[in-house]
């Protein structure tokens, strides 16, 4: 259950994240950023199932970063605002799923 609840956490805050930043009026954009942090999360979070020690959660963090950015870039361009967007949107998402959640 509680994988379901911090996975619709991610993409509500992540989307919502985006939206604000003015990716809202780009509707794909919006359908990629719910597609590409469903997958990403529950794949972090099943990982974490399995294999759980702080560095290792940062490390995956870091990750999934990565991995967003990515998509977002092969959509949008590469460029430094949206690396930086996506890095402050898994930063809000991880922040609050911490504050929530616990680390551990």
């Amino acid at each position: 259950m509680i994988l379901y609840v911090g996975c619709a956490l991610t993409v509500a805050l992540e989307t919502l994240f985006f939206l604000i930043a003015g990716y809202g009026r780009r509707r794909y954009f919006m359908l990629l950023c719910v597609a590409v942090n469903v997958a990403t999360n529950l794949a972090l979070n099943l990982t974490l199932m399995v294999y759980r020690t702080v560095p290792f959660i940062l490390a995956l963090e870091v990750v999934v970063v990565l991995v967003e950015y990515a998509v977002y870039a092969a959509a949008e361009g590469r460029s430094r605002r949206l690396l930086l967007l996506t890095l402050g949107a898994n930063l809000t998402s991880f922040l609050t799923g911490v504050l929530l959640f616990g680390l551990e």
